[in-house]
């Protein structure tokens, strides 16, 4: 199964940018040097109240299509 590890590091003050639908859509370089662009619904899971911050890794069906976002 397709996968990307990255690291991610937003502040409470960025994060406000997707809730007020300023952005929706969460671009990040994976550790192997790929730049993915992700949907933001994935990250709200995640959030903190200090913002996002920490390693995923998501997983890709053999189609290229988003199955799941792990945090690690």
């Amino acid at each position: 199964m397709p996968q990307a590890t990255f690291d991610i590091a937003l502040s409470t003050e960025q994060v406000l940018l997707f809730y007020k639908a300023k952005k929706n859509r969460v671009q990040v370089v994976a550790k192997d040097g790929r730049t993915l662009n992700l949907p933001w619904e994935l990250f709200k899971p995640y959030i903190t109240p200090t913002g996002i911050r920490g390693t995923f890794t998501i997983f890709f069906d053999v189609g290229g299509k988003y199955e799941r976002l792990v945090a690690v």
